[in-house]
């Protein structure tokens, strides 16, 4: 597993994530999870394995490495630019519910999967664009939570081409690359009561791989979140 640093964006004047109104659309679909806990059946449940699954998602650019988004996100620091995406996802499933054994006992992870995904991002803001991706995504089994809910977590490995080279990607030593390594993480919610639709958080990040694939310094990372449904 790689984790690869991002690029360093446009000298502009820096605008914190949580202040923002993506932190409003945040809020309303955390008390729509609520609610869904709250009010929902957990009685319905899922009854098939689904193959086919369509999301669509909307992101912002925020100006952190990878591995500093966590800790810039808890205490507050983590800015933004005014560059985003909205797309479509479309994700087959090539490798079915199995089990990883955890060795010397009797415990197993089951329910994980392997998907293949394609994306189509469209950018607007401070950069325009679009954006192709493909990843292979491993997930998890369903975690429960409580109140019927649960979720599941994924992280994808795959290729980003962009139709132009992003204005923020790379900085004043680098010029920006179209093709880049892509990274995915994302956190997968469900109800009991709303089989096969989904509320999915999600890091989509570019990197040129500490060099391998483009110069350091080159790539970005966007923090959003989507609705999903299974197609079978």
């Amino acid at each position: 597993m790689f984790l690869f640093p991002a690029g360093v964006s446009a000298p502009t004047q820096k605008k914190s994530f949580l202040d923002s109104s993506w932190t409003r659309v945040g809020r309303t679909a955390g008390a729509g999870l609520c609610a869904l806990t709250l009010f929902g059946d957990p009685a319905a449940a899922q009854t098939a394995e689904r193959t086919w699954h369509l999301s669509v998602y909307g992101s912002r650019w925020v100006n952190a490495d990878l591995l500093e988004i966590p800790e810039r996100t808890f205490t507050g620091e983590l800015t933004a630019e005014d560059a985003y995406f909205v797309g479509a996802g479309l994700s087959r499933v090539i490798v079915p519910s199995f089990a990883i054994p955890l060795p010397g006992t009797d415990f197993a992870f089951r329910g994980n999967r392997i998907e293949l995904e394609g994306q189509v991002l469209r950018h607007f803001g401070d950069q325009s664009h679009w954006e192709g991706t493909i990843a292979l995504m491993f997930r998890t089994g369903q975690i429960p939570l409580f109140g019927g809910l649960s979720v599941n977590l994924a992280f994808g490995e795959g290729l980003s081409y962009a139709s132009e080279r992003p204005r923020l990607e790379g900085s004043f030593r680098v010029e920006p690359s179209r093709f880049l390594n892509y990274l995915a993480f994302e956190a997968e919610f469900s109800h009991a009561s709303l089989p096969g639709v989904y509320f999915v958080p999600r890091i989509h990040h570019r990197s040129g791989i500490f060099g391998l694939v483009a110069e350091r310094e080159s790539g970005s990372n966007f923090i959003g979140a989507g609705i999903r449904m299974d197609l079978r």
